[in-house]
């Protein structure tokens, strides 16, 4: 056991010499990056990048250098913003071969830029690392201490100005689109607010609940190609619920692009949108009992569930004509109903005697006026329904008739009897 011990000690001794002895031969002060530049100048966002490097070797002490040993410069993030939003894409992690003592030499690299990337500083580092066979050996620090890896640091600025797509409406037709709208146009204008050129600009929408592309031809948009601080507007139409809240909407838009370079770029956009109110008429609690064969008031009442006043209100009745109602009053005007009040029509209708006795359902028509306060000079119609309930007949005047006609040729009948009956009493007489 002893003299395996002794055996493993002197091992060690002799590799601890052995590396020693490498890599004091292989000391130097480590190489200096100079300068670095980017191509394009102007950094933004989405763009490829081309670094180049340039460096130089100082001194070796004895200026000496053994030709197989080879020189490796790998470029690697070192801050998040780079981590996050850089691709390396060649970060040269491959040996440039022999370099000669006080040598200059060049490292070109390339990186591409997320077209989300903010504007900010990008931090790399540049590893720089000697090898022999292969294997990474020793230099020299400017401490004087020995590394295998020495780095170099610099960073490149992001503007993220560089592409940016804006969006907004220049108008609207009607200028106060109302819930219930159709074929509501809005015109939109896209601006290029970046200082580049983009092209093949392709916009989708995407509506929220409650509003529908008019066309199929609202559902895709595509602009050629906008120079710096060019716009270019297109007409988008919607439909809009009957039932879509009154307020503040939002239309999405997807937007693809390209710059000059063959860079692609995807970004949100959007489309405020403004719905007011409406005023809104319901018939509630409205019925009515009448006999067959009789005229009487039919009294509805309208409620205004909307969210602005009604003016200039009218109601009308409308009868098919296998209904069996006559019509004495088509329309009566109300006047005003303002949001949330309640008012009464009051239309005479008359039915017919043989018609059927069950519910019936009549329609009235409501036609009104938007509120001119809050600018609305729209016409509402609304139909509504109402239920007669026919529950017996009135009796038809011809029996009356009849019964005074029957009295009638009996009282002549009872006359002539009598007048007969005296004549022939007076003739006996005589």
């Amino acid at each position: 056991m002893k003299r395996n011990n002794t055996h493993s000690t002197a091992l060690k001794i002799a590799l601890t010499l052995s590396i020693i002895t490498v890599s004091i031969g292989a000391a130097s002060s480590a190489p200096k990056l100079d300068a670095v530049s980017f191509d394009p100048g102007f950094i933004t966002a989405g763009d490829r990048v081309n670094i180049s490097a340039n460096m130089h070797e100082t001194d070796y002490p004895d200026k000496n250098w053994d030709e197989d040993k080879h020189l490796k410069v790998v470029l690697k993030p070192d801050n998040r913003l780079t981590r996050e939003y850089i691709t390396i894409e060649d970060d040269r992690d491959e040996s440039i071969g022999f370099l000669y003592p006080n040598g200059v030499w060049n490292q070109r690299y390339q990186v591409k830029v997320d077209s989300g990337a903010p504007t900010g500083m990008y931090d790399f580092e540049l590893h720089i690392q000697y090898l022999e066979n292969g294997e990474p050996i020793e230099i020299q620090t400017e401490d004087g201490d020995y590394n295998f890896t020495v780095i170099r640091d610099f960073s490149m600025p992001v503007d993220n100005e560089g592409v940016d797509l804006s969006s907004n409406v220049v108008s609207t037709q009607p200028s106060v689109p109302r819930r219930g709208d159709n074929y509501v146009e809005a015109q939109v204008r896209f601006t290029n607010t970046g200082n580049k050129p983009v092209e093949e600009i392709d916009l989708r929408p995407s509506t929220p609940e409650g509003i529908q592309p008019s066309y199929s031809s609202d559902e895709k948009f595509y602009i050629n190609k906008l120079m710096e601080g060019d716009s270019a507007e297109k007409t988008i139409s919607f439909n809009l619920d009957e039932d879509l809240e009154p307020g503040l909407h939002t239309v999405d838009l997807s937007a693809t692009y390209e710059d000059e370079s063959g860079n692609s770029y995807s970004e949100g956009l959007n489309i405020p949108l403004r719905v007011e109110g409406r005023p809104d008429l319901e018939i509630v609690n409205s019925s009515m009992e009448m006999k067959a064969g009789d005229t009487s008031q039919l009294r509805v009442n309208v409620r205004n569930t909307g969210e602005q006043d009604a003016e200039s209100v009218t109601a009308r009745v409308i009868a098919e004509r296998s209904q069996p109602f006559g019509l004495e009053d088509r329309s009566n005007y109300i006047g005003e109903i303002e949001s949330g009040e309640t008012s009464e029509a009051v239309m005479k209708i008359s039915a017919d005697r043989s018609a059927s006795l069950k519910r019936h359902q009549l329609k009235v028509q409501f036609r009104a006026n938007g509120d001119s306060e809050e600018g609305d000079q729209s016409v509402y119609t609304f139909t509504e329904q109402t239920g007669i309930e026919l529950t017996g007949r009135t009796q038809s005047p011809l029996i009356y008739i009849g019964v005074a006609a029957a009295f009638l040729v009996l009282a002549a009948i009872v006359y002539r009897y009598r007048s007969g009956r005296s004549q022939k009493s007076v003739e006996g007489g005589d």
